[in-house]
């Protein structure tokens, strides 16, 4: 079965790699696999009780997902909500909808495994949500996506040490940049959220067409 899959895995990576532990989406982007995006998005005007049934559902399946990939031996796991940034919904639409959803899948996991590790990947603007990210429990927030206006230092300047930070580097950059200028705004990132709480990343996922020189001297900036 998938359990005894995933323990074969965490073998073969050893200490080589670090391993997420992925609970899938609890909140809009699950809404959005049940939906479609355009009536999901017209469910949080028009029937929003029908969100939060389905919110509670998706939520469930994260904790019991979340409960298996500690119960193989990972403790780092990861949430997933793209779709729930500012460039899409309100502040207060998070507020409404998504972050009691996120909270109660951090509580009951936190209190399932106090020492996992729970990640939210939330890409686009998260700036005028973070404290309430803070609030939800959540362990680490990003991606950080500049393209979303989002800076490294301006994140950590709101929540300070409570959390930490992951991501930063602009995705365009692994196609357009060299991996000099790589490394200098890989640089930058970790200047603005600090080498304590801090994970070096992209700000989302990578283009197809990202280098892997680029890859290289994101790593070389890392160590360095």
């Amino acid at each position: 079965g998938y359990g005894r899959w995933e323990r074969e895995l965490i073998a073969w990576a050893g200490d080589r790699v670090a391993l997420l532990g992925d609970c899938g989406s609890a909140t809009l982007a699950f809404c959005s696999l049940l939906r479609g995006m355009n009536a999901a998005l017209v469910d949080l005007i028009e029937q929003p009780a029908l969100v939060h049934a389905i919110m509670e559902k998706g939520a469930e399946i994260a904790v019991e997902r979340g409960k298996l990939h500690v119960d193989c031996g990972l403790r780092m796991l990861r949430l997933n909500d793209s779709p729930a940034n500012m460039l899409v919904i309100s502040p207060a639409a998070w507020r409404r909808f998504i972050g009691p959803h996120v909270k109660t899948v951090c509580d009951q996991l936190h209190a399932y495994a106090p020492d996992a590790r729970i990640y939210c990947h939330i890409c686009g603007n998260v700036m005028p949500v973070l404290e309430d990210l803070v609030e939800t429990g959540i362990d680490c927030i990003g991606p950080l996506d500049p393209l979303g206006g989002v800076t490294c230092a301006a994140a950590r300047q709101v929540v300070g040490d409570r959390v930490a930070l992951m991501g930063g580097v602009n995705t365009l950059s692994f196609v357009t940049s060299s991996p000099e200028q790589l490394i200098d705004e890989a640089r930058r990132c970790v200047e603005g959220a600090g080498r304590r709480g801090y994970v070096l990343g992209s700000g989302c996922a990578l283009p197809r067409a990202g280098r892997r020189e680029n890859l290289l001297a994101l790593r070389e900036a890392a160590e360095s």
